[in-house]
């Protein structure tokens, strides 16, 4: 009885199956997406900077991945918010700064503007 194939390997073949029906651009947009990255050493500096602790080369590695995965989101709000304002080509910093603010409104960041508490007066 043949053992049932491992989860990797299925996902793999989706992906290949996936990757085998992309257009020539959507290919090299793909490609250039996988390549993709963020220096360790700049994380490192940005992490530093902010905790005073050097961090681990698995933190930097963990932390690349998920502002990878953040600028991707911002990217994908960035095309609809062009889409909205019925524009084409590349998108502009004005795109970028509508999807964050966006993006802050519906929560999705983890931050946003905090409203000042007013103090009461004693």
């Amino acid at each position: 009885e043949e053992a049932p194939p491992e989860p990797e390997t299925e996902e793999k073949a989706k992906v290949q199956v996936l990757v085998s029906a992309l257009g020539e651009d959507q290919l090299d947009r793909y490609e250039a997406f996988r390549r993709s990255k963020f220096p360790q050493s700049m994380m490192r500096k940005v992490v530093h900077g902010i905790t005073g602790v050097s961090p681990s080369s698995n933190c930097c590695i963990a932390l690349s991945g998920i502002a990878k995965v953040l600028v991707g989101q911002i990217v994908e709000e960035s095309l609809d918010v062009q889409e909205d304002l019925k524009e084409s080509g590349p998108i502009h910093p004005k795109h970028i700064r509508d999807a964050v603010r966006r993006m802050r409104n519906k929560n999705l960041l983890g931050i946003g503007h905090h409203k000042k508490k007013k103090l009461k007066r004693l």
